[in-house]
């Protein structure tokens, strides 16, 4: 019986281990696919440049705003043309007396702008950016704290030959010369410009009632003459300017010695006591010099009648000055 049995366990046991042998494994998961994130490129990064807003000039009355040396500051220049002025209209630059009122200037030349049809451009110096008489009738030439010469670009005179250069460069004037008229500490930028600034691209000039002038030669020193100036200026450059067609002017009633803004230095005194007087004596003493030194003299002197210290006055005899000029190639005397 015994034996019976254990047959029968060893049975079942070998019927187990055939079955266990001969079932199939069971398949463990197939694990999971991690795809990668798609790499997404960047975008090239394009840097677009500043475009750069062309300049206009106004029609009518208007103002222009022309970028300094450095890009920092801005130059503020009151403009006026009249009807139908183009890129071949003449240019005059106006240059304001002590106060600076450049948009009073520019109104005073309305009228005669439309007569003769000018396109005329008054630069405004603020008293900030351009502090005091050096800064603005000696053309800004020096550091007000350091006193060292500033760059050239700096200068006021480049600045106002440069303003003009822009107008070609972009397209608004087709003129190759522009005219300069100053009146008072107008006129006392202008001689000085003339004088200093190489070169300049002016075609003529009318400076009327300067107070005081700084004189071509070096017998006196800076201000008063070009001894000790901060910038050296050669035998040949005033001689070029002495070519040049200039026009000195000054109302025949301007003869008060103790007008207010009247210099009155030792210096100034030796010129004269008054804005006639001085006026005389600059030109003058130009002539002499040209004299002495061979060279030709286009200058002329005026003196108006029944006419005194007055910016709007002088700014309508300049501009019939240059309207004949453009016609004649000479000055009306």
């Amino acid at each position: 019986m015994i034996t019976v049995l254990r047959c029968a366990v060893l049975a079942l046991l070998f019927s187990a281990s055939v079955q266990a042998e001969t079932t199939a494994p069971t398949q463990e998961a197939a694990p999971a696919v991690v795809k990668p994130a798609p790499v997404v490129a960047k975008a090239a990064v394009t840097k677009v440049p500043v475009a750069k807003v062309p300049l206009v000039f106004p029609q009518g009355s208007g103002v222009m705003h022309i970028a300094l040396a450095g890009g920092k500051k801005s130059l503020e220049a009151f403009t006026y043309q009249p009807v139908g002025a183009d890129e071949t209209t003449p240019v005059v630059i106006v240059m304001t007396g002590v106060d600076r009122n450049a948009a009073t200037y520019r109104n005073d030349w309305m009228t005669v702008a439309d007569q003769y049809h000018l396109r005329v451009v008054v630069p405004h110096f603020s008293e900030q950016d351009f502090p005091g008489a050096a800064g603005y009738n000696l053309g800004n030439l020096t550091d007000s704290k350091t006193h060292h010469r500033l760059p050239k670009s700096q200068w006021a005179f480049s600045i106002v030959d440069n303003l003009f250069t822009t107008l070609q460069k972009q397209g608004i004037t087709s003129q190759k010369q522009y005219y300069l008229f100053g009146n008072s500490a107008g006129c006392q930028f202008v001689h000085r410009m003339l004088t200093l600034l190489p070169e300049p691209n002016v075609k003529a000039a009318v400076c009327a009632a300067a107070g005081w002038w700084t004189l071509p030669d070096t017998d006196q020193r800076w201000p008063y003459g070009l001894r000790e100036a901060p910038v050296t200026v050669s035998q040949q450059q005033l001689n070029d300017y002495f070519a040049k067609p200039v026009l000195i002017a000054v109302g025949a009633e301007d003869d008060d010695p103790e007008n207010r803004l009247l210099r009155k230095s030792k210096q100034a005194m030796a010129q004269g006591t008054n804005r006639l007087e001085r006026a005389e004596s600059y030109f003058t003493t130009s002539q002499q010099r040209a004299e002495q030194n061979n060279t030709p003299f286009n200058w002329h002197f005026m003196d108006l009648s029944d006419v005194g210290h007055s910016g709007s006055k002088m700014s309508v005899f300049a501009a019939g000055q240059f309207a004949w000029f453009e016609q004649h190639n000479a000055f009306h005397l």
